[in-house]
């Protein structure tokens, strides 16, 4: 249960970071659990980028191919990756809740 918590204390510290940099309003971000295939088909179109939010250690061991790293104590620092077009999505990933 500590670790839903954290996880879920870490998500919500992303999208603050995410809302805080870009000057996103909150009815301006569409936020919604989306499925494996639908993530693979926007990565096979370029239609998105995929973040993987845990540690670079934990990156390094296995993530989705095309994702790229920025550890959740790291997205204000390393913002500069995600892209700059509004209308492109962003999709954010960890090792969900088990």
């Amino acid at each position: 249960m500590k670790y839903i918590k954290t996880l879920t204390l870490s998500l919500f510290f992303v999208l603050m970071s995410l809302h805080h940099f870009t000057g996103a309003n909150a009815g301006d971000i569409d936020c919604k659990d989306i499925s494996a295939p639908e993530v693979k088909n926007l990565l096979d179109h370029d239609k998105a980028v995929v973040v993987n939010v845990l540690s670079s250690f934990e990156y390094d061991i296995q993530h989705i191919e095309k994702s790229i790293s920025i550890p959740v104590n790291k997205i204000t620092e390393q913002k500069d990756k995600l892209p700059k077009d509004k209308g492109f999505s962003v999709v954010f990933y960890c090792m969900g809740t088990r």
